[in-house]
């Protein structure tokens, strides 16, 4: 094995193993050299990858896709890119398909990427007050790039920002931050990744300040009788488990379906992924089966 995938795989699965890095499938990592790119292959847990957990693809055919024309319409061009990225692949055999985000790997001039939808980012990056704070904190060392739909469009987005950070800056972006999305940073060596991250996360956290415990609240007692019943109506297609939480920050949120609106669309792309794209509210009054009634209709 290649020193370089060795290295690889420990800092995927350095990030992969933390949770205010990584949800679940989130995040990828790449490597590439002059000829090939390795990438995380969709479906796999960064926390536990191992070397085949990559996709190898040719940069060649990389680059071929970058300058292709696509069709306007949105799921036939999407289909299109995945048909090329699949025919990019150097072992296809494998069965493995590269992320969707591939091109924006390859598109990067260094070495190594690590993207993630670190928390505390995201915590920036869903703020109102995004562009703003983000040139605060971070001044003209990273490329910002607003809200788009990912897939070839991000990727075009994020092109053309790089170019202009390049003309501008005479430098290439070691830190692209995506509005609702996440960051992705780049180094040649993975103990420049690990010290970029360290810094970005040192800052954030000079800005955000002490964060207090969020006090536990107590559930009513009718919560026996309530979530037996959900369970039931969420495992129809195999046994689901429940899980029940009450906090004062849940609680602010749930005290009027006013308050709950601020949240009641997901902000970032794993919040679609693995929750879809919106939620279900209910007023419990005090009547457990009358919220049952209403639950299992909006369900």
């Amino acid at each position: 094995m290649k020193k370089e995938i060795q290295e690889l795989i420990e800092v995927s699965q350095f990030y992969g193993s933390k949770k205010d890095f990584v949800i679940a499938g989130g995040g990828n990592t790449s490597y590439k050299d002059d000829e090939r790119i390795y990438v995380k292959a969709s479906g796999v847990s960064l926390a536990t990858i191992d070397e085949n957990g990559f996709a190898v693809l040719d940069r060649k055919l990389m680059k071929a896709i970058s300058e292709k024309t696509y069709s306007e319409n949105v799921m036939e061009r999407e289909n299109q890119i995945k048909h090329d990225l699949l025919n990019a692949r150097f072992n296809p055999e494998k069965g493995l398909r590269p992320s969707v985000e591939a091109s924006l790997h390859n598109l990067i001039a260094f070495r190594f990427v690590v993207h993630t939808h670190s928390t505390k980012v995201n915590g920036l990056m869903c703020g109102n007050a995004v562009e703003k704070l983000t040139a605060e904190l971070f001044g003209s060392e990273v490329v910002y790039v607003p809200y788009v739909d990912p897939g070839y469009i991000l990727f075009k987005e994020v092109e053309t920002r790089i170019t202009a950070f390049r003309e501008k800056t005479g430098k290439e972006p070691q830190i692209i931050l995506l509005q609702n999305h996440g960051i992705f940073v780049a180094a040649d060596t993975v103990a420049e990744i690990h010290s970029i991250y360290n810094t970005v996360i040192a800052k954030l956290d000079a800005f955000i300040g002490e964060v207090p415990e969020v006090e536990t609240l107590p559930i009513d007692a009718s919560i026996v009788q309530i979530l037996p019943a959900v369970r039931m109506m969420l495992s129809a297609n195999g046994l689901k488990t429940v899980k029940v939480i009450n906090n004062l920050l849940i609680q602010r949120f749930i005290s009027s379906e006013t308050e709950y609106r601020k949240i009641a669309l997901p902000f970032i792309p794993d919040g679609i992924v693995y929750c879809n794209s919106s939620f279900i509210y209910v007023e419990f009054t005090g009547d457990a089966e009358a919220l049952l009634n209403d639950l299992s209709g909006k369900i």
